[in-house]
C-alpha cells in the first residue's frame, strides 16, 4: 500500500536525522533525505491521480497541499546540499522527532496520513532553514 511506503520513508528520514551527532549532518545524509523525499513526492502524485479519478475532491485538495509542501521541503534540502550547512538538531527538535516517530505508527493504524504528511513536511522544512 502506497500510504505505508510514504510513512516508511518519513520514518527513515526522521530516524536518520534523529541520530545526527551534534548539529552536523553529512552530505550523504542530505542526499539520502532528498532521495526519500523525492520518492514520497512520486507516491503523493500517484495518490493524487487516483483521488482525481475517483472524484475524491477533499482528498485531492489535501494531496495537492502535501505535494506542494513536499516540493518546498525538497527545495530546502537541495539548498542545504549546496551549502552543506549545519542544521539545528537540538534537544527540542530531537524530542519532536521522537514524537513524530510515534505519530507515524498512529498514522499507519488510522490511515490519516495526508494531514500528518503535511505537518511533517513543514517540520522537516524548518530544520533546513
Amino acid at each position: 500500500m502506497a500510504n505505508n511506503k510514504i510513512l516508511d520513508n518519513f520514518a527513515e528520514i526522521i530516524s536518520q536525522l534523529k541520530e545526527v551527532p551534534g548539529n552536523q549532518i553529512e552530505l550523504e545524509q542530505l542526499n539520502s533525505t532528498e532521495e526519500k523525499l523525492q520518492n514520497i513526492l512520486f507516491q503523493l502524485e500517484f495518490e493524487l491521480v487516483n483521488a482525481r479519478e475517483q472524484k475524491k475532491w477533499e482528498e485531492v485538495t489535501k494531496l495537492e497541499l502535501a505535494i506542494s509542501e513536499c516540493q518546498r521541503t525538497i527545495d530546502k534540502v537541495r539548498a542545504a546540499i549546496l551549502k552543506v550547512i549545519i542544521i539545528g538538531i537540538n534537544p527540542e527538535n530531537r524530542a519532536e522527532m521522537q514524537k513524530i516517530l510515534h505519530e507515524i505508527q498512529t498514522a499507519r493504524q488510522t490511515q490519516v496520513y495526508i494531514d500528518f504528511a503535511i505537518r511533517l513536511l513543514v517540520f522537516l522544512r524548518r530544520l533546513f532553514l
